[in-house]
């Protein structure tokens, strides 16, 4: 998947995501919402990929009144 397809799958899922209030009020993006966006790109573009670059990518689409939850950092390893 390239960089491009991933930012409009980001675009396209992010309001979903931060929309949930099961995952919180949306005014921080945390763990949790990082956790529902990758599994819901991965299910959307039919494949996954690391999710280590989906917050690379994500941190800079975010809208400016969404801050960023200090747990955002490096994905920890899948078990």
């Amino acid at each position: 998947m390239s960089t491009a397809e991933l930012d409009a799958l980001i675009d396209r899922l992010l309001p979903r995501v931060l929309a949930d209030r099961d995952l919180g009020d949306g005014r921080v993006f945390t763990r949790l919402h990082l956790s529902h966006l990758w599994a819901l790109s991965c299910l959307y573009a039919e494949r996954c990929y690391d999710e280590n670059l989906l917050v690379s990518r994500v941190t800079a689409r975010l809208p400016r009144h969404v801050a960023v939850g200090g747990d955002i950092g490096v994905a920890p390893p899948i078990r």
